[in-house]
């Protein structure tokens, strides 16, 4: 259990940095993009693998399975939200454009 609550701390620690970058009172100023932090986070399922397998080795099924559940709900959860964080690095990027930043062609929208 503990091993879980360790897993999720670390998930919402990377959630609020990334989240972090799109508090500012410039008007110019645009979040990070979500990909760096999505492959942060993408540490946590595989320690959750790493995890099953020792625990599976060590014939431990309630830790096996509660970190297979783990890996299958990080892993869903991520998939689900890399399209709305990509919408809001999007609309984050068009909001400080409009509030004059220079804006050339390295747009996300671009990419």
């Amino acid at each position: 259990m503990a091993l879980v609550v360790v897993e999720m701390a670390i998930l919402a620690l990377i959630g609020l940095s990334w989240m972090g970058s799109y508090w500012s009172w410039d008007p110019q100023h645009h979040g990070d993009p979500p990909g760096p932090y999505l492959k942060k986070a993408a540490v946590v399922p595989i320690a959750a693998l790493v995890a099953m397998a020792v625990a599976g080795i060590r014939r431990m099924r309630a830790v096996a399975v509660s970190q297979a559940v783990m890996f299958i709900v990080i892993c869903g959860t991520t998939l689900c939200l890399k399209a709305p964080g990509e919408r809001v690095y999007e609309d984050s990027y068009r909001n400080a454009c409009h509030a004059g930043m220079g804006c050339g062609d390295d747009s996300p929208t671009t990419r």
